[in-house]
């Protein structure tokens, strides 16, 4: 199998990290920061008083750095269960999907070769089951197998490397901002029960601006991740036949 330099993989991860991660974990602190610059100013102007304008924006920012360096974390983790967790079942998941008989991405032709050179390069046998869709779980659980494999072999290329650290932008951003929708749900639920806070009314329906926006970046993703497949097995198939790459 093909190894990546050290150097390079330092660089790939250095990478990864700026866009993957940090991005958007910046956009989650975006949000909750503009809001108390603006809850700070809307105070401001109706009791003409700096104190509590202050008090609003330092409070607010100070939580939501707090939960940005955490989110730095933990963002990853979250993603895996959503959107993650739901794209990528064994229905949907675009690498396996593109193997699916009732899948039309590829011709029955293509993924025909795509299944005799896993078989030949790799021995997983992925043509002698008769029903290839997620229903046959012993197809799935070999397809799994398979593009474990094929995830391997392909790591090396730059072109597909960029493929991924755009995925992974847009998975993670989901991930936030689905964050930050659940971090202004609070807030109105701090605002109904303990304490009044200006633009509290809002809140809620800020809060449903940003889970629609969720689903917009959700099906962003998706179109993402199966782009990243399809050149997963485009440079698979491109692979010539000498032992380094397998």
């Amino acid at each position: 199998m093909k190894q990546i330099e050290t150097q390079t993989s330092e660089k790939r991860n250095k990478k990864y990290n700026d866009w993957a991660r940090k991005r958007p974990a910046y956009v989650f602190l975006a949000i909750p920061i503009l809001l108390a610059v603006v809850m700070g100013i809307n105070e401001m102007v109706e009791t003409r008083t700096w104190i509590k304008a202050g008090s609003y924006l330092l409070s607010i920012s100070a939580v939501s750095t707090a939960l940005f360096f955490l989110l730095k974390l933990t963002l990853r983790d979250i993603a895996k269960l959503y959107p993650e967790k739901i794209l990528f079942s064994d229905r949907l998941k675009p690498t396996n999907r593109l193997l699916y008989s009732n899948d039309d991405n590829y011709s029955e032709e293509r993924k025909t070769e795509i299944r005799q050179k896993i078989k030949a390069k790799k021995g997983i046998d992925l043509l002698k089951l008769k029903m290839k869709t997620y229903e046959n779980k012993k197809y799935v659980k070999r397809v799994n197998e398979a593009v474990s494999w094929l995830l391997d072999v392909t790591r090396f290329d730059d072109i597909l490397f960029e493929y991924n650290c755009f995925y992974g932008f847009w998975r993670n951003l989901t991930a936030a901002i689905l964050m930050d929708s659940l971090f202004l749900f609070g807030l109105a639920a701090f605002n109904k029960w303990i304490y009044t806070l200006p633009l509290g009314g809002a809140f809620v329906w800020m809060a449903f601006i940003l889970l629609l926006l969720s689903i917009v970046t959700t099906m962003i993703t998706y179109k993402n991740g199966m782009v990243f497949a399809r050149k997963v097995y485009d440079v698979f198939m491109n692979l010539g036949d000498d032992e380094e790459y397998y």
